[in-house]
């Protein structure tokens, strides 16, 4: 197993990616899993003006898998607009 961390800015809580994540990861079969932490702008004034969330998400991944893994959330964020940022083995 393998910790990789990824950092994504968008719509994360409007479009409801890290759900989305989580169904394609489940249904995909990998051997990962993973964890979130969301830093949200004041959020009536980020709805309004339309201010990107950033997400940064911590997963551990099977060594095996890691390239269908990257694959997985990178098609995620194009289809939802979204920009990763980093993808970092740790």
């Amino acid at each position: 197993m393998i910790t990789v961390e990824i950092i994504i800015r968008g719509d994360i809580i409007e479009r409801n990616i890290i759900l989305k994540l989580a169904n394609r990861l489940r249904d995909s079969r990998l051997r990962a899993d993973f964890s979130s932490c969301i830093a949200v702008p004041p959020f009536l004034m980020a709805v309004e003006r339309r201010y990107p969330s950033l997400a940064v998400l911590y997963a551990t991944v099977d060594i095996e898998d890691l390239f269908q893994f990257k694959s997985l959330i990178q098609g995620l964020c194009m289809e939802e607009s979204c920009v990763i940022h980093s993808i970092r083995e740790l």
